[in-house]
């Protein structure tokens, strides 16, 4: 029986747990049912390990991912760097307590690693003593040197799939001009201990090449400089096939700098560097392919050509026309420091650009009449050859 007494006692403590309700920390959601909300957050962002038990050995009953998040029951105390996972239908699991974060990681960034310090391939000491016998031998093969009767040689490498490099020296520490596979057949005019000085007939560049990767060939030579001083400049091979010839003005000489199935660049120097300088462009250019000389282009595409010049120099333009009949546009600059001559012409889709400037090694920035006259003469001499098949 509920006496007056005890009923007071009950509704004065049910006052005072009504005043110190609010003072009562506030229970999280997660507290409730004894577990917290945890991230996953592995050194190598990849997935961790679930386990059965707190053991590295035990089953694993599945994976959590980097910055998955995951409930930690801390129900659990064990002190050995584990803590239980609250793991679903699959029951309870294990994780090693080091890789949970209480805030939501970073997405991961794999780290760069610093560029390794390269390792000196070879000894400096020894590099520069090798170098220095590499020149002592290139010496010794300049000193032998010495001029032979023109021969054909071919190459003849060790494996018939290999190349052999074609030098400016007769050394392997000299640059390279190019390679020729086997049965390339060259000029040989000059020759050293193990080395042959020749001249490729395609182009007119002279090299060096190893006497050993090399056959003399039983074959006569023919001088292909006729006494009239006529010299073969090279071939040319897209819709026609020419070999083409030229005449040298007195004292200059031509030296092929590239040359391709479709395009010549040779530069005519003189012998003594005086003269001026003379530069020789032929390619095969598609615009022109319909095109037999320039004759027979009309006014219209010579105009166009003419203001290629006119419209950023002050030229005079002029036409000549060479002994075979072709026409040649000679743009030549006027009432500036130094001169210039251009030449232009077309032959069988070929475009032909000649230029001469004053060497510049002279005073004088003047190009005489006379000098331009040789250059229009050169023209002339060129000779466009086809090949006979």
């Amino acid at each position: 029986m509920i006496t007056r007494t005890s009923l007071k006692n009950v509704l004065v403590w049910v006052l005072v747990l009504a005043l110190m309700l609010p003072l009562i920390p506030a229970v999280t959601h997660a507290d409730t049912y004894g577990f917290s909300e945890m991230y996953v957050k592995t050194d190598n962002g990849k997935k961790l390990a679930v386990r059965a038990q707190p053991n590295k050995k035990a089953e694993i009953i599945g994976y959590a991912q980097y910055g998955q998040q995951v409930a930690v029951d801390w129900s659990y105390a064990g002190n050995d760097g584990w803590s239980k996972l609250v793991w679903g239908s699959l029951g309870d699991g294990y994780v090693q307590t080091r890789y949970l974060v209480s805030e939501k990681p970073a997405p991961y960034q794999k780290p760069t690693k610093a560029p390794a310090t390269p390792k000196p391939t070879t000894d400096p000491k020894k590099q520069a003593a090798e170098l220095k016998k590499q020149q002592a031998e290139l010496d010794k093969e300049l000193k032998s040197e010495k001029e032979i009767e023109p021969c054909y040689i071919a190459v003849r490498p060790k494996r018939s799939t290999s190349t052999v490099n074609y030098r400016v020296g007769p050394s392997t520490i000299t640059s390279k001009i190019t390679a020729f596979h086997s049965g390339k057949e060259l000029i040989a005019v000059g020759e050293t201990n193990n080395w042959w000085r020749a001249r490729d007939p395609e182009t007119g560049r002279i090299g060096y090449i190893f006497k050993s990767l090399t056959v003399k060939l039983d074959k006569k030579f023919v001088t292909e400089e006729a006494n009239d001083g006529t010299q073969k400049l090279g071939k040319l091979s897209v819709n026609g096939e020419f070999e083409l010839t030229c005449k040298l003005p007195a004292d200059y000489n031509i030296q092929v700098i590239d040359m391709r199935g479709e395009s010549i660049h040779a530069a005519i120097l003189s012998e003594d560097m005086t003269k001026p300088e003379m530069y020789l462009d032929i390619a095969y250019d598609e615009l022109y392919g319909e095109v037999d000389r320039m004759n027979d282009m009309s006014a219209d595409d010579l105009a166009v050509l003419e203001s290629s010049f006119t419209s950023m120099n002050e030229v005079e333009i002029t036409y000549k026309e060479t002994g075979y009949g072709t026409k040649l546009l000679v743009a030549r600059e006027i009432g500036s420091d130094e001169d210039f001559v251009k030449i232009l012409s077309v032959y069988k889709g070929y475009f032909v650009e000649f230029t001469m400037t004053p060497n510049p090694n002279t005073a004088s920035k003047i190009l005489t009449d006379d000098q331009i006259q040789a250059a229009i003469q050169f023209l002339t001499d060129i000779i466009f050859e086809p090949i006979q098949k």
